[in-house]
């Protein structure tokens, strides 16, 4: 697993006063849930005091209609976290380039994430980044693999370590 996206993400968060972690899948269709439990680890590892900086929220496979309480927290970074089909080996964790996003050809959602990205910028003013992890399986029904429980782990507990320190 290439590791470039844990120093990108440290040095992206350093300066951030608010984060919003956006959890998005399915998680009824294999590898497509490692968003959500990508924040259900953070929720249950992080301590309650860190809440004014951070806002962990399971978005599934409709982020969308979760644009009203990042509004109210007011984020200056949200990093969405969601499977990613990018080429890549299963379980690989990296930055998803906003051209790939436009492309509309990488996400595993209804509607494309390019458009709630631009909503988080314009009208919020949140930067946004979007760590994909590459599935293996999107079928329904289907277990998540072993490749991307074990991203999801390693990203999970990187998340929580770097917000505790």
């Amino acid at each position: 697993m290439n590791e470039d996206w844990k120093a990108r993400l440290a040095a992206e968060w350093r300066d951030a006063r608010k984060i919003v972690v956006l959890g998005v899948g399915n998680p009824d269709k294999g590898d497509d849930g490692a968003g959500p439990l990508c924040v259900d680890f953070l929720k249950r590892a992080l301590p309650t005091d860190v809440e004014g900086r951070l806002l962990v929220i399971d978005g599934r496979d409709v982020p969308e209609s979760q644009t009203g309480p990042i509004r109210a927290f007011g984020p200056d970074l949200t990093v969405i976290v969601d499977a990613v089909i990018g080429g890549r080996a299963a379980g690989t964790v990296f930055f998803v380039d906003r051209e790939a996003i436009a492309d509309d050809e990488v996400s595993t959602h209804r509607i494309s994430q390019l458009y709630l990205i631009r909503y988080l910028e314009e009208s919020i003013g949140s930067r946004v980044l979007v760590l994909g992890i590459e599935p293996e399986t999107l079928a329904e029904g289907a277990p998540m693999t072993p490749a991307v429980a074990r991203a999801v782990e390693t990203l999970s507990e990187f998340l929580a370590d770097s917000l505790l320190t």
